[in-house]
């Protein structure tokens, strides 16, 4: 049995239950609601938002088992620490946790692709392509540069942005559901298929759950908080998702919907408000996707950290980050701008879906190890386990035949980590012989 404890971490930033909920939210509240929603329900072919739903349903499994091992082990590294906690610190943990790296540096790529995504619908062609990347870089540096400021200050700011955004969401879906007729609704409908594939492309709006356990060491209790926190946040996103995306299915028509599938949610608006709900709505997405970079890129740092000074702690990787906050914020914003100036946004949203379909997987699974340490049911985890793999393989197929450049990226991050941390344990086993 693996046991991954370790001493409390004494910290004068006290984070409480109010801002580590709100820190789950903003890693979960990002740009998928407002750029994914109309080619999701398009690929369904359901007025309903059933993938929504079903991506909700499928990570609470997810969300179960990290909040049972949050609650019985102590850990660093944010979510890196699960791994451990399920592997131990050796060869699965450090090749997981270089592809959890880079999947959190993916996923931050998509809320800053999403931002500009967002500038050009307020803007309109005020700003050229090249621009557009380029803002989404700036929106990259200047939160790298906030996390510098510590744990509180990301929460607190992300406490800020996510309660802007769900009172623009709230009250959009209050004045939507008075203008929907709920007798002729539609609450069914889509193929099968069409309707995994969407599921799979949503699931990564609930993959930042996951981002206030980065922020254990600012906590006093963090064995109750973490858990409390995901257990809270997720069903209250879920709610939220839901509603918001049935609105604004509900008073599109299908033809209009065709037209900007992007930008679903700021057309209903418009058709709601004229202008001024256009405006806030897209607003509230640049918030919304400003508020999760800040968080999946703290994340991303606290991950980093984790392989390499947990499992993975390779001399010279070490050196060069210097026992320092500042190289690992900038390294991860490198390959995080790297990402906004090469991939458009759809091949991005994809690509960080697959990554943490298959992490998850990779984690519930693990879970099943340790899982009388936890007292954690194992169908629960089994049904955990399938359900990501399930929805990663429609996801992955998908993308082979639609968008073959993000699977290939994908597939090459996921050989290249496990060649490196081949390497990296090669060369430890000689070290040792000799």
């Amino acid at each position: 049995m693996n046991s991954f404890q370790k001493p409390k971490i004494k910290s004068t930033n006290h984070i409480g239950l109010f801002s580590a909920i709100t820190m789950s939210l903003s890693g979960m509240m990002g740009s998928g609601l407002f750029t994914v929603l109309g080619f999701a329900n398009l690929t369904a072919g359901t007025h309903f938002p059933t993938p929504f739903l079903l991506a909700g349903i499928a990570v609470l499994f997810t969300v179960y088992s990290c909040a049972r091992m949050s609650a019985t082990f102590s850990m660093s590294g944010g979510p890196a620490g699960y791994i451990v906690a399920a592997y131990g610190d050796g060869f699965i943990a450090g090749w997981m946790n270089l592809f959890f790296y880079l999947g959190f540096l993916i996923s931050t790529a998509l809320y800053a692709a999403g931002f500009s995504e967002f500038i050009a619908v307020l803007t309109g062609n005020f700003f050229t392509g090249l621009e557009l990347k380029l803002i989404g870089a700036a929106l990259v540096l200047v939160f790298a540069l906030l996390n510098l400021l510590g744990a509180s200050v990301v929460g607190l700011a992300g406490s800020i942005a996510i309660g802007l955004v769900f009172l623009s969401l709230i009250g959009f879906s209050g004045i939507g559901i008075a203008h929907i007729d709920i007798a002729n609704a539609h609450f069914f409908g889509g193929s099968f298929e069409g309707i995994a594939i969407a599921t799979g492309m949503l699931y990564v709006n609930y993959q930042g759950f996951a981002v206030v356990s980065s922020a254990a060491g600012s906590m006093v209790e963090p064995k109750k908080t973490i858990p409390q926190a995901m257990l809270i946040a997720v069903p209250l996103i879920i709610f939220l998702y839901v509603l918001v995306s049935w609105v604004a299915i509900e008073v599109t028509p299908l033809d209009v919907l065709k037209l900007n599938p992007g930008n679903a949610l700021g057309t209903a608006a418009n058709i709601l408000l004229g202008k001024a709900g256009f405006i806030v709505i897209g607003i509230a997405a640049l918030i919304a996707c400003a508020a999760a970079v800040n968080a999946t890129i703290f994340t991303a740092s606290k991950v980093l950290g984790t392989v390499i000074h947990e499992h993975a702690n390779i001399a010279w990787l070490s050196r060069v980050m210097q026992q320092s906050q500042v190289r690992p914020l900038l390294l991860s914003s490198a390959i995080v701008i790297a990402l906004v100036l090469c991939f458009p946004l759809e091949i991005v949203g994809k690509m960080a879906s697959m990554a943490f379909l298959l992490l998850f997987g990779v984690i519930t699974f693990g879970h099943l190890r340790i899982r009388k340490q936890t007292g954690t049911s194992a169908v629960i985890l089994w049904c955990g386990v399938l359900i990501n793999l399930s929805l990663f393989v429609f996801l992955f197929i998908n993308g082979v035949t639609t968008e073959p450049s993000g699977v290939i990226v994908l597939v090459l991050t996921l050989f290249g980590t496990f060649v490196f941390q081949t390497l990296y344990h090669f060369m430890e086993v000689k070290k040792n012989v000799n």
